[in-house]
C-alpha cells in the first residue's frame, strides 16, 4: 500500500470496504459549542459547552449507487451511543443512543466525503433554566470526512448541528443546539 502525504493514508479507497453487509465499529470524540436561533433555542442552552463520547457499529444497507457520477457512493445505517458532559453553563450529562443514516461519497479515490441525519433519544440533566431535565431527543444532521489509514481503519473528521430538546413533553423545552465537532476512527469487521 502507498502512503499519502507520508501520513501513512492509504492511496486508493478500493481498498476500503462499503457496501451491503460491510459492518463497521468505532468511536468519536467531539466537543459541542451551543448556539442560539431566533426562532428557537434562544434560551441558556446557546451557552452550553460539552464534551462527547460516541462509539457506534455501523452496516452498509445499499452496495455502490450512482457508478460513475459525481455522487457515486453507498448507505450506511449507524446505530450511536450518546455520551456528553456539560461543563458551561453549569456541569451536567446527557446519555442516550442515535440511529443515522450515513451517504458515503465514493467519486473520490484518496477520502470519503458523507453526510448523515438522524435522531436519537437519551436523558439529560444540565440544570438549564430554560430546558427540562429528563427525556430528551438528539435530532442531528452533519458532514464529514473518512481518511482511510489502512485497508480496515480509517480516521474520521466531522460536524454536526446537535439539536437536543423533551418535543415539549415537559414545560421548559427552550432546547440546547450546539455546533458539534468530531474526530475519530472507524474499524471494519469484514
Amino acid at each position: 500500500m502507498l502512503s499519502v502525504c507520508n501520513i501513512g493514508l492509504a492511496n486508493d479507497l478500493n481498498d476500503q470496504p462499503f457496501g451491503f453487509g460491510e459492518k463497521f465499529i468505532g468511536l468519536q470524540l467531539g466537543y459541542g459549542d451551543g448556539i442560539g436561533f431566533d426562532f428557537m433555542g434562544d434560551g441558556d442552552g446557546r451557552l452550553a459547552s460539552y464534551l462527547a463520547i460516541f462509539p457506534h457499529f455501523g452496516i452498509g444497507v445499499s452496495n455502490l449507487i450512482g457508478r460513475d457520477s459525481w455522487y457515486q457512493g453507498n448507505f450506511d445505517v449507524v446505530l450511536e451511543g450518546e455520551f456528553i458532559r456539560n461543563f458551561r453553563p453549569d456541569g451536567g450529562y446527557s446519555a442516550g443512543v442515535a440511529t443515522l443514516v450515513r451517504y458515503n461519497f465514493r467519486s473520490l479515490r484518496t477520502v470519503t466525503p458523507y453526510i448523515e441525519a438522524g435522531g436519537g433519544i437519551g436523558y439529560l440533566n444540565f440544570d438549564l433554566r430554560d430546558q427540562s431535565d429528563g427525556v430528551i431527543f438528539y435530532p442531528q444532521f452533519g458532514a464529514g470526512l473518512r481518511l482511510p489509514i489502512s485497508d480496515r481503519m480509517s480516521l474520521n473528521l466531522g460536524y454536526r448541528l446537535h439539536h437536543m430538546s423533551n418535543a415539549g413533553i415537559h414545560d421548559r423545552n427552550n432546547s440546547i443546539n450546539a455546533n458539534l465537532f468530531l474526530l475519530g476512527f472507524s474499524y471494519s469487521l469484514d
